[in-house]
């Protein structure tokens, strides 16, 4: 279907939404297999994260050996080095079985688009065994990249992973990009790769575009123009840039926040990333980005994001829902985080429900979701 070359933001909240299920409806068999054949898919897996680790070391110290039940046993065998997007979550993907890996979330919103690429640290039989099998991924459409440590010993962040990786994803028209602790719904991803295509077959000048939703005074909003382009990002890795309330789509404390999903353009993904490098890496040190934690020498995909948006290169797809945002970052979100992927698979349910299930990856059953096809 046709879309106008310009964000949804400069629409009303449920014009957008509306607009979110025609575009998807409009595609309910996927997408083409031209698309598909130019998308690759990027889940980043490789870490556990420090907040995690601190809340699963303090949980398990609360452990009562005299009392354990299921989930607690659950707790108490899962590994600390291991990445946290394998602790199993209630699982409303598939009828069984009745956990799965949080990251299956963020890995089944990106089947069926594109060739998928998990940026890893280990851990891959896992993966392999509990997530993708479980979920019938073609393994002739998955890879694998285990990210090195950068020169002080330690990981530089997923902009580092994205660079280093670049040989894998380079050949692409498009890059989608994701993390493994986030609620994604696959709905949103669908309805991104497409108005992505949309966009640049309309002749917009177009390098990023960020799925987002209204959330309540978020910790990283997204900041817009006067026309309603981002321009600049609240986020602690880049020094804070703007802040809640400010700009356009911000009314009483609500603003935009991008909900983990991120829908690049190739040539402007792999630009950005270039021009990053040749300004602040060094082999002795890793990354000098201003904004940045002077002492993590780090590079963010956040860094490629305010740079495209500097340069009006970045929009808004004003369509998702607020669970979408419920990361699990730490031991202590994994309830809000269930409860978010309930909501968001429901309604994805509901979507297959309405279209026609012959098209479609999945098939809904009396049983629940059938993926034996993909």
């Amino acid at each position: 279907m046709p879309i106008e070359p310009h964000p949804f933001a400069s629409r009303k909240r449920d014009a957008a939404l509306l607009a979110r299920d025609a575009l998807a409806l409009a595609r309910a068999g996927g997408v083409s297999a031209g698309l598909k054949s130019q998308t690759c898919c990027v889940t980043f897996l490789a870490g556990a994260g420090t907040r995690w680790v601190k809340s699963l070391v303090a949980a398990k110290k609360k452990l009562d050996s005299a009392s354990i039940d299921d989930f607690s046993r659950l707790v108490a065998e899962f590994p600390i080095a291991a990445p946290r997007g394998l602790f199993p979550v209630r699982n409303f993907i598939t009828s069984c079985p009745p956990r799965i890996p949080m990251a299956a979330y963020a890995i089944d919103a990106f089947k069926g688009l594109g060739r998928q690429m998990f940026v890893v640290r280990g851990w891959e039989a896992e993966i392999q065994e509990l997530i993708l099998d479980p979920l019938g991924i073609d393994g002739e459409s998955t890879s694998f990249f285990t990210q090195n440590e950068g020169p002080s010993g330690k990981m530089l962040g997923h902009g580092d992973a994205a660079r280093q990786s670049m040989r894998v994803w380079g050949d692409s028209r498009y890059v989608l990009a994701n993390f493994g602790g986030d609620a994604n719904s696959p709905l949103t991803a669908l309805a991104s790769l497409l108005a992505l295509e949309e966009l640049e077959a309309a002749g917009e000048k177009i390098g990023l575009l960020l799925p987002v939703a209204e959330i309540e005074h978020p910790a990283y909003p997204v900041i817009l123009d006067d026309e309603g382009l981002p321009r600049a990002f609240g986020h602690n890795k880049l020094g804070g840039a703007g802040a809640p309330g400010m700009g356009k789509g911000s009314s009483k404390g609500i603003s935009y926040a991008n909900v983990g999903i991120r829908a690049y353009r190739r040539d402007a993904l792999v630009a950005a990333i270039e021009e990053i490098v040749a300004s602040s890496w060094s082999e002795k040190l890793g990354y000098s980005i201003p904004g940045n934690d002077p002492d993590g020498h780090e590079f963010a995909l956040d860094n490629v994001d305010a740079l495209l948006a500097s340069r009006g290169e970045a929009r808004i797809l004003a369509i998702a829902k607020p669970e979408e945002l419920s990361p699990a970052k730490s031991f202590e979100d994994i309830g809000s985080f269930e409860m978010a992927v309930k909501k968001v698979r429901e309604e994805w349910t509901q979507f297959l429900s309405a279209s026609d299930p012959e098209q479609l990856p999945y098939r809904r059953t009396s049983h629940g979701i059938d993926n034996s096809r993909s």
